[in-house]
């Protein structure tokens, strides 16, 4: 399952993000990550976007009511999306359940976007050409660092480096995996229709989208200018392009990798032995609890 990734779209992905990690991470993470997540990435969208002394305070003050949004409004259906999961650890599961949960976490995503592209439209409407251009710089080099990561070496090497990456995901959920379980990745990944290849080039093309809806609603580089009812829906469609892709072909493609993460997924979890499945749902029972303490804050 892909990650949300790059701009302004940051801006309502960063919450989902942290929320999320509770899938990914320890409890006490979880409640420092989420509890520190304004400033976080406020600090991480200056890096892309280089704020200038207005923009600055007034996407902070954004990330915080997005915040204060997300505790009151979301952590109680993610806390139950984690009721689900637990239900589920100790048994085997289809691809169908599988995909449910994902279902239930794209909803909670689609309800970020939409309250986050509202507080962000605002920002987004003052964004000015030469902030645009150190988006394109800040681009260029994280692409290379991605090349690096993931285009180097043989097709081998890349295979065991992605196998390795996601056995060490996995084994931080369910316990050490063993060389059956480690087989299934080597396999999985194999036969995935996701290649590096194929996704360095959605990523080039998904920036460029994105730099061509991020002008139009630049109040400086467009005229005349959008609203900012105009701005928050053109923010709302450009986020969820990257889940749900206009272009058929694109979308066709994304469907397919979705499906096949909830085969491969279900799959692994098959494999798991009754000691490693009792580990994950007395994780995801963690990962509740900490939800729910969020929530009395």
């Amino acid at each position: 399952m892909s990650k949300l990734s790059y701009g302004y779209r940051i801006i309502a992905a960063s919450v989902v993000a942290v929320s999320m990690s509770v899938i990914f991470t320890g409890c006490s993470a979880v409640r420092l990550g989420y509890n520190k997540l304004p400033d976080i990435a406020s600090w991480w969208l200056d890096s892309y976007i280089d704020f200038s002394d207005a923009q600055g305070p007034q996407a902070k003050a954004a990330l915080n009511k997005l915040q204060a949004w997300h505790r009151k409004e979301e952590l109680p259906a993610i806390a139950e999306l984690l009721v689900q999961a637990q239900a589920l650890a100790t048994q085997n599961i289809t691809p169908e359940q599988a995909c449910k949960i994902w279902e239930g976490a794209q909803v909670r995503i689609e309800a970020v976007v939409q309250e986050g592209s509202r507080l962000a439209a605002p920002v987004v409407s003052q964004l000015s050409a030469k902030q645009f251009k150190h988006l394109e710089k800040e681009w260029a080099s994280r692409n290379e660092d991605w090349k690096k990561k993931w285009l180097q070496g043989t097709p081998d090497a890349r295979l065991k480096k992605r196998v390795d990456m996601a056995a060490d995901r996995f084994s931080s959920f369910y316990g050490d995996l063993n060389s059956e379980q480690r087989q299934v990745l080597r396999q999985q990944f194999s036969q995935s229709a996701w290649t590096p290849e194929w996704g360095f080039q959605q990523r080039l093309k998904r920036q460029q989208d994105q730099l061509n809806a991020l002008q139009a609603m630049s109040s400086e580089m467009t005229k005349p200018a959008m609203s900012i009812a105009q701005v928050e829906t053109a923010l709302q469609t450009l986020i969820l392009q990257s889940v749900r892709p206009k272009d058929g072909t694109e979308l066709s493609k994304q469907l397919q990798l979705e499906q096949q993460a909830c085969q491969n997924l279900a799959q692994l979890h098959n494999t798991m032995t009754p000691a490693q499945r009792l580990k994950a749902q007395r994780k995801l029972k963690d990962y509740e609890t900490d939800v729910r303490e969020l929530m009395k804050l």
